[in-house]
């Protein structure tokens, strides 16, 4: 019986981030968990305003405790630097960070920077942030098609403002050799929020493997790109003997560091 997975979406979106890889691993056998973190779903700014990082690591962390044996986790962005500190903690089959946030202060990008001031007031004084649509367009979406774009943008919506600052800031740091379990780091060599060096950086802290897709940004969980990274990161599971099939699309329109 192949594990079930966990996945952990990033900041200001929810569990639907993931339907069309909860809908790929399902049909491939997997047993799939996509909670929302909380607050997010529907999104709560009141609520969000007591939160912190520490409070998402809890509820994850109940939620794999739920588990029979240790799940494979899958975590995008933020989710990713959740997943880190969960591994690092529990029993998990396996890490996949999809363009993941590491756990030191973020390097960002020259395209970030217009959207950084409108977010560094709420981030220091700790309020909820609301997504600005441009910044989603511009930083995430920004490589998809015109419908996909059209259909993404209302998942994004609020953020803890003391969880993202300790995101930012670095303030979630793990030590060397803190997870013991397979870790796979993937990365868009386009991604317009986090620096090229960050997902290189990630996979040597963990003595990762790493494949970064050309041309493609940070949105990689896109429905679209489904039979491009979901089933590379099936073909990992399926090296490791946690899936049922694995192929070659590992290597097919990636480069694998």
């Amino acid at each position: 019986m192949q594990p079930d997975i966990l996945f952990i979406h990033g900041a200001f979106t929810r569990a639907a981030r993931w339907d069309a890889w909860v809908s790929y691993f399902t049909a491939a056998g997997h047993r799939c968990v996509a909670p929302s973190l909380p607050a997010h779903d529907p999104p709560d700014p009141q609520a969000l305003a007591g939160l912190e990082f520490s409070d998402y690591l809890a509820a994850i962390a109940a939620i794999h405790r739920q588990f029979d044996r240790p799940p494979i986790v899958i975590g995008h962005s933020m989710g990713g630097l959740i997943g880190q500190h969960l591994a690092a903690n529990n029993d998990c089959a396996a890490l996949v960070l999809v363009s993941s946030t590491p756990p030191w202060p973020a390097r960002g990008t020259r395209f970030a920077l217009p959207y950084v001031l409108p977010y560094a007031l709420p981030v220091l004084a700790g309020r909820p942030i609301r997504a600005n649509p441009e910044a989603a367009m511009k930083l995430v979406l920004h490589d998809l098609s015109p419908q996909e774009q059209e259909e993404l943008l209302p998942i994004f919506a609020y953020e803890s403002g003391k969880a993202y600052r300790t995101v930012v800031f670095g303030r979630a740091s793990l030590a060397e050799g803190a997870v013991r379990c397979p870790v796979l780091c993937i990365n868009g060599s386009a991604d317009r929020l986090l620096s090229q060096s960050v997902g290189g950086r990630l996979a040597a802290f963990y003595m990762a493997d790493h494949v970064v897709f050309p041309g493609l940004g940070h949105s990689l969980v896109a429905g679209s790109l489904v039979g491009t990274v979901a089933t590379a990161v099936r073909d990992w599971l399926g090296q490791l003997g946690l899936a049922a099939v694995a192929g070659e699309a590992s290597v097919r329109g990636a480069a694998v560091v």
